[in-house]
């Protein structure tokens, strides 16, 4: 944990040390399409000789909406938070996540902006089932995509996001109270590397 608060600190900092004018603080929303890939087994710890290992891998595609709001530090430098919501048939997720961006003017008037950056955060994931326990998790990665100022104050943008994860959670059940080689249950583990969203965002500025 000391590692990953390290991290989130250095993020921030950074950003916040860069030169900068006066502040443009904004709040936005955004609705997106997210995939998570998923991987699981479970294991008949009885008789694994005559009951193998069941391996299995699956990928949801849901939808995810999202909350954000920081400020622009200038014309090529923002931060802010973010909190996002997913839910797919194996888990409900909620992030914390903290980014900062480096936008790149592509027109004159700087109202088409090309912008790429990196996050952190925490992300709480909750499984649909009761033999699954909810984890926190640190995740982070990167984003990039377009930004176009409607006018001073509002502004729409596209963008994707990856998200490295390191869920990983495992449960044993119907042990014999009295361990033994040939009476130790069933093994259930479930995984999830990484997070791909692909998302549209209104903000307003202020």
């Amino acid at each position: 944990m000391k590692k990953q608060t390290i991290v989130i600190a250095t993020l921030l900092s950074s950003a916040m040390a860069m030169p900068a004018m006066a502040a443009d603080w904004f709040i936005g929303g955004g609705v997106g399409a997210q995939q998570n890939t998923y991987k699981g087994s479970v294991t008949d710890n009885v008789d694994p000789g005559f009951s193998p290992t069941l391996n299995g891998k699956e990928t949801e595609n849901n939808v995810f909406y999202e909350l954000r709001g920081g400020a622009y530090l200038n014309d090529n430098n923002r931060i802010y938070a973010t909190y996002n919501y997913n839910s797919d048939d194996f888990t409900r997720q909620q992030s914390l996540l903290f980014s900062y961006d480096y936008l790149v003017g592509l027109t004159a008037d700087n109202k088409l902006n090309w912008f790429i950056g990196a996050t952190a955060g925490f992300n709480h994931i909750s499984p649909d089932t009761d033999e699954l326990s909810s984890k926190d998790r640190f995740v982070w990665g990167g984003q990039t995509g377009l930004m176009y100022k409607i006018n001073d104050n509002v502004s729409t943008e596209i963008g994707y996001r990856y998200l490295k994860q390191d869920y990983d959670v495992s449960n044993t059940y119907g042990e014999d109270p009295v361990p033994s080689p040939m009476n130790s249950g069933i093994t259930e583990s479930a995984s999830l590397n990484d997070s791909q969203q692909l998302y549209l965002s209104i903000d307003y500025r202020f």
